[in-house]
């Protein structure tokens, strides 16, 4: 305990002095680290709790950092509901559990400080190009573990430290891989974000490096979030690829239509050569129908309780502040954050959690068509995919309860909406436009000389209008 301590004071430390120099730097290490927090289950170099200790020592060296440059800002109204939706959720917490409020609250509501600090330093673009590689090379560390966590199996897993039903489990006669994390639901979840983050920037700069390099991850990371067996995982990754598609590279809509013919020949072959009984692990529907039947028992709580029953009731949020178990009166685990925050918060939660993610997509899609920059640009649209793929796996997972993904949801928007005041003004109107950006439909391949190219044309024509209203 006092080695796991001084291990977390150190890394505070060193986040501390990082984030004095820039505190984006600080927000970056923190997005490396959290997919690694579920090797401390086997390798207890540091208490559990370093993670909150990291994102406190970054926001407290905000203040003594350096100021953000001029010419950058953030787009995020989302603040504005969450502003309406932070005192309804402290008060019913309180209302609730007294005292030990502090659990659900932190569940709820801590990791929107890393989108506050990245709100007050706003990321610029080589900011962003670094988040998209820490993503790329974190998720690509897990999936391969998550592979070779089944070629050792679960026995090799149980003597390594890892618990039976807890972190080991199983989907039938599949292991489910867990990767660094420390279960199935997290490790899918996150390399559906890699995947889409990934995909998105990699079509944006396809003849560099680390594009390429992703693409040779990409069957890795595909067979990674498979082997989770997170069913919410696939369905999430069709939306954000199809998303991508629709948003900045149509032509990507063709591959992606073949890869759904080679994918449809590889499941007849290996159900050819295994049975239907090991395709069934993969799309058994026993689970959706359970999900679906307590569903619909609990969903007259929420036309009776319309302030719903109190923050933290529901899910690991509840089993945080129970004394125990009890048999007589279970916990109940909604497996929807949908139907937990209708149960928790009401209609009036609920709403406020749909403003949010409205401001969050709404002002980075009207930001695509006048971000030149083909990085930012595929980040913005991919980050889209990603909000909204949470979203569709947020109706079969409690999603903002499952770490990382609760501080990847506040965390994603905050990076991507980071713009030039140029940009702000436009989209906001506060400079009159004059010929509006056409979003390409096809595989953008710009450079920055490109990009200084349009600008010095620009400037042309805008000097010889400027020299004609003289004349």
């Amino acid at each position: 305990m006092i080695v796991g301590l001084a291990v977390a004071l150190a890394v505070c430390l060193g986040l501390f002095a990082l984030a004095l120099r820039r505190p984006q730097w600080g927000v970056l290490a923190i997005a490396a680290l959290m997919p690694l927090h579920g090797l401390l289950l086997i390798y207890p170099v540091t208490v559990s709790f370093w993670k909150e200790a990291a994102v406190l020592a970054v926001l407290v060296a905000c203040p003594f950092a350096p100021r953000a440059p001029h010419g950058r800002t953030v787009v995020a109204p989302w603040l504005i509901p969450f502003v309406v939706l932070a005192p309804v959720g402290i008060v019913s917490a309180l209302v609730v559990h007294g005292a030990q409020a502090f659990f659900p609250l932190k569940i709820a509501f801590f990791y929107v400080l890393l989108a506050v600090i990245a709100v007050i330093f706003p990321f610029d673009r080589r900011d962003k190009d670094t988040f998209v590689t820490v993503l790329i090379v974190t998720g690509t560390i897990s999936a391969v573990y998550g592979i070779w966590q089944q070629l050792i199996g679960p026995h090799a897993l149980a003597d390594m430290g890892y618990e039976w039903n807890e972190h080991i489990r199983s989907a039938g006669p599949l292991l489910r891989s867990f990767g660094t994390f420390n279960q199935p639901f997290p490790f899918g979840l996150f390399l559906m974000l890699v995947i889409i983050i990934g995909t998105s920037a990699a079509l944006a700069e396809p003849h560099r490096l680390r594009s390429r390099l992703f693409m040779l991850a990409f069957p890795v990371l595909g067979l990674g979030m498979v082997l989770s067996v997170v069913r919410a995982s696939y369905i999430g990754v069709v939306v954000g690829l199809v998303l991508i598609g629709l948003l900045l590279y149509r032509r990507f809509l063709g591959w992606l239509l073949v890869g759904a013919v080679v994918g449809g020949l590889v499941l007849a072959v290996f159900t050819a050569v295994f049975g239907t009984g090991a395709l069934s692990a993969f799309i058994s529907s026993s689970s959706l129908e359970d999900r679906g039947g307590h569903w619909t028992t609990n969903l007259p709580l929420i036309v009776t309780q319309p302030l719903g029953q109190g923050l933290g009731t529901t899910g690991s949020s509840a089993a945080k502040v129970a004394a125990g178990w009890d048999p007589v009166a279970p916990l109940y685990q909604p497996d929807s954050n949908v139907i937990k925050i209708l149960l928790e918060l009401g209609p009036v939660g609920f709403v406020c959690y749909t403003a949010i993610v409205l401001l969050m997509v709404i002002p980075l899609l009207r930001m695509m068509p006048v971000t030149e920059d083909p990085l930012e640009r595929g980040l913005i649209g991919g980050v889209v995919a990603a909000t909204l793929a949470a979203c569709v796996a947020a109706l079969f997972s409690t999603y903002l309860e499952i770490f990382p993904m609760d501080a990847y949801f506040w965390l994603f928007p905050a990076i991507a909406a980071s713009t030039t005041t140029a940009v702000r003004d436009r989209i906001t109107g506060r400079l009159r436009p004059g010929r509006p950006a056409v979003l390409t439909t096809h595989n953008t391949e710009s450079t920055t000389a490109a990009i200084r190219s349009r600008k010095v044309a620009s400037e042309k024509a805008s000097a010889n209008r400027a020299s004609s209203d003289r004349e």
